[in-house]
């Protein structure tokens, strides 16, 4: 099986890297800048599921032909129009599993490659990438690649992939009920790249004060309440761990969007924040926490223009 994954970054890097040192068939579709960065350093990860350093399997937009079994699509949702345009020339093969934030992106994937090719996915990782190229891997938790069928319609088409994924070190689920997976991704990304971009700092820093606690509760349950809108329901009891997980006194967590506040760089917060909160004015469902986190990061935003 021939699989392609677009970037090489946090995401498409970090489980690109780990499916290629497992031995998958694994190229990288990249832009000519990071090809040059990754042809002369390798691509090196760093992680507690073992630090790795390999020579990988690198194609330009130019080179490519319809002849991969999975696409992998982990680029920034904002960099998705183009990533489109790259993969151009693979229209009509292979299945798409797209691990981008939010579900709006479906409808572009949709209507390049048809609904019925394009999967619903969900990656789980804390991770940066320095200049140099190298992904950092924060925390000792297992990293999960979630995938399935977003029509409820049997998993069949995925076991192939599902088992190569099985031999890499991370963990991953053929779900059953993707769509409820997405969401519940979206909710937890929502509260904890909300809290951390808002007071620009980890976790465990805001949990050490007397009201942290509870602010990252009360906004994991303003998202979750949005989502319920919408007709997907996370479970009281589900819903009480992940508040004490995100409420862990230490946790050195911080959300991709607020490292890359800190590198100056671009966000997602529109497809993350803007979104949920277009769903829940639909719903009349008030999030003020979760709009205080939109303006920071509109306001920041401004800072770049």
């Amino acid at each position: 099986m021939k699989i392609l994954v677009v970037g090489i970054g946090g995401i498409g890097g970090f489980f690109g890297g780990f499916l290629h040192e497992s031995g998958a068939d694994v190229t990288f579709l990249v832009r000519p800048k990071r090809e040059k960065i990754v042809s002369a350093n390798g691509l090196k990860i760093i992680s507690s599921l073992g630090n790795i350093h390999i020579k990988p399997n690198l194609i330009l937009a130019k080179d490519l032909k319809p002849i991969y079994d999975v696409v992998l699509i982990s680029c920034k949702t904002f960099d998705l129009e183009q990533a489109l345009q790259d993969l151009s020339a693979i229209k009509g093969k292979g299945i798409i599993i797209p691990f981008l934030n939010g579900i709006e992106h479906f409808k572009m994937l949709d209507e390049t490659f048809g609904a019925e090719n394009v999967m619903g996915g969900l990656a789980i990782i804390s991770s940066t990438v320095h200049q140099d190229g190298t992904i950092e891997h924060f925390g000792n938790l297992r990293q999960n690649l979630t995938f399935g069928t977003r029509d409820n319609s049997k998993n069949n088409i995925l076991i192939p992939f599902y088992k190569i994924c099985k031999k890499s070190k991370f963990d991953v689920v053929l779900s059953e009920q993707i769509n409820l997976d997405l969401w519940k991704k979206w909710v937890f990304i929502s509260a904890v790249a909300g809290a951390t971009t808002l007071f620009s700092c980890s976790l465990g820093d805001i949990v050490k004060h007397d009201f942290g606690p509870k602010i990252l509760a009360d906004l994991y349950n303003e998202c979750r309440s949005i989502a319920k809108s919408c007709g997907y329901v996370i479970e009281d009891e589900e819903a009480k761990n992940i508040i004490k997980s995100i409420t862990t006194p230490g946790s050195p967590i911080k959300a991709s969007m607020q490292r890359d506040v800190e590198k100056k760089s671009f966000t997602e917060h529109e497809e993350i924040f803007g979104n949920l909160i277009s769903k829940a004015q639909l719903s009349d469902i008030e999030c003020p926490i979760l709009m205080s986190c939109y303006i920071k990061m509109k306001v920041y935003q401004d800072t770049l223009n």
